[in-house]
């Protein structure tokens, strides 16, 4: 009876949670169309900028802009702009499954992926907060990874929350955080294995035991809503995956994704 009871209460408390979440992921969707509409203009507008401060650096070999060369600033002002239209996508693509899982649970489409291309992906998307506070960021991906049958878009952010976790950590002039994929050996050898590693500011026993919870977070108020580690823990049972925690206070922190190399039952054709 009270099982029954339970079940009702949280029947009758879905619908204004649904139109909750409904109306932030319009209001977000509305600012981020700023973000969707403008990106293409400002890629217009450098084609027709680009050409002339081009025709000055080949008489200015020494020029640098930002602290870097020419060319590197040049390079790096496109992937600044392919940066902000992947994640402008991205962020339509998370209110939208945000608005599903509310209403249905999460419902991903899952397909044979390339982990590179899912990496890179990740990558990009926090790149600026790596650059800001990162002395050293270092990726290892083993070679010839087979693809795995699995959910992109849920593994992107999964990657995503545990390198900003590892960024946020950092609290040392020398700070690094490390990426590596790699086939798993042993009980895992029909597995694969994103290991993500940082000399951050670690985590204590107690803290070590609550990060998954939801809305735990040990960031100052307005900095961290306690919810990112909670998603990522959700995702990775969604995907069938598991996720490991070592962590030493001071010393920083390694998260761990086990991931199977095929879905059972899947074949890939």
């Amino acid at each position: 009876m009270k099982v029954m009871n339970k079940k009702a209460v949280q029947r009758k408390k879905l619908p204004p949670l649904v139109l909750l979440v409904s109306t932030i992921a319009h209001e977000i969707k509305n600012l981020n169309n700023c973000v969707t509409f403008n990106t293409p203009i400002l890629r217009e507008y450098l084609k027709k900028l680009i050409p002339i401060i081009d025709d000055y650096a080949g008489n200015h070999q020494d020029l640098e802009l930002f602290g870097m060369t020419y060319p590197e600033f040049r390079n790096d002002i496109y992937n600044l702009v392919n940066n902000l239209e992947h994640a402008s996508s991205r962020i339509n693509d998370i209110m939208s499954d945000l608005m599903e899982f509310v209403k249905n649970g999460y419902m991903g489409e899952r397909g044979w992926v390339d982990l590179n291309q899912v990496i890179e992906k990740g990558i990009a998307v926090c790149q600026s907060q790596i650059r800001k506070r990162v002395k050293s960021f270092d990726v290892n991906i083993s070679e010839n990874l087979p693809q795995i049958y699995t959910d992109p878009k849920a593994l992107e952010q999964i990657l995503v929350n545990i390198l900003i976790n590892a960024v946020h950590a950092s609290d040392k002039r020398n700070s690094w955080v490390k990426l590596s994929i790699k086939k798993g050996k042993g009980i895992w050898r029909d597995h694969l294995i994103i290991e993500v590693s940082d000399n951050g500011c670690g985590m204590n026993i107690a803290t070590h035991k609550k990060i998954f919870d939801p809305f735990f977070t040990t960031k100052a108020p307005r900095e961290g809503t306690g919810l990112g580690m909670f998603v990522t823990k959700s995702l990775v049972e969604v995907l069938g995956a598991c996720i490991e925690v070592e962590s030493d206070a001071g010393k920083g922190s390694t998260f761990r994704i086990i991931l199977r190399k095929e879905n059972p039952g899947s074949r890939k054709d």
